[in-house]
């Protein structure tokens, strides 16, 4: 048993596995090309409905243009799996090194490796969200108005909306258009009650959602026939990120330990020399 699993792990570890793997996944890439500038319709509901969903019906239904897809999610798995073979296999190698490089030397060593592991975590949290993400239709909200996230006793309340305007005069195009729409919300959950403040590229999270602004009115000062208040929301359960902010810690601090290492150890290494 102990020669079988030895030997299934040195081929997961094979440098061989790893070049046919990215000629395949290139392959793969090349013929989802065409098939996603052909019928691009058919990948847009992944940006509002779960993978699994999304395989069963458009995926499923269509497969002489979608099977690239699910190719390239297998073929990524092997290529991770691969990855991560192959950085542990290194890093035993050089745990058992350890005492003969001495601990600074063991410690920068190790900065490739940790970056490998991130980058895994990462596209881990990729593969979460695109599983198991909840992506919920366009919610209005007037002045006042509130909703109750689904599964859950929490409230979100739209208090006042409180844009930033154009006040230039270098652009009079843009003369009184909203530059920062900014929407104050009330957050309720039991007790616990707390204000927070959306807008474009600015989501709120809370209750394990992330709370995206949409759409607003009125897009200007005088708001006209069409000037009556409101924000369009987009929610989204998405519990990959739990993943992707770990994920950039860690690979950032191989990052700074690989960069310690080129500019001190070497540097070091050379005025010993």
């Amino acid at each position: 048993m102990k020669t079988l699993f030895k030997t299934i792990w040195q081929k997961i570890c094979s440098i061989h596995l790893t070049v046919a793997l990215c000629l395949m996944i290139t392959a793969d890439s090349a013929w989802g090309y065409f098939c996603l500038n052909r019928h691009a319709d058919l990948f847009e509901p992944l940006n509002d409905i779960g993978l699994v969903e999304w395989i069963a019906t458009f995926g499923r239904h269509n497969l002489s243009h979608t099977l690239w897809l699910m190719l390239l999610l297998v073929l990524l798995f092997l290529l991770g799996l691969n990855t991560f073979a192959c950085t542990t296999d290194r890093v035993l190698g050089l745990v058992s090194a350890r005492s003969r490089m001495g601990a600074r030397r063991f410690f920068f060593r190790l900065a490739p490796h940790v970056m490998h592991y991130a980058v895994l975590i990462i596209l881990s949290g990729y593969l979460g969200t695109y599983l198991f993400a909840r992506v919920l239709d366009s919610r209005t909200l007037v002045p006042g108005g509130s909703m109750t996230l689904p599964g859950t006793a929490a409230t979100i309340t739209f208090d006042a909306f409180d844009p930033i305007y154009y006040e230039g005069d270098a652009l009079p195009a843009f003369e009184n258009r909203v530059l920062m729409p900014r929407a104050r919300l009330t957050l309720t959950r039991g007790d616990d009650v707390s204000t927070a403040v959306l807008a474009y590229n600015r989501p709120v999270r809370f209750e394990g959602y992330g709370i995206f602004l949409k759409n607003f009115n009125p897009t200007m000062r005088s708001g006209g026939m069409s000037g009556r208040t409101r924000i369009d929301l987009s929610l989204r359960r998405d519990p990959g990120v739990r993943l992707y902010i770990p994920g950039m810690f860690l690979f950032t601090v191989g990052l700074v330990m690989y960069l310690v290492e080129r500019v001190f150890y070497k540097k070091n290494k050379k005025e010993t020399l």
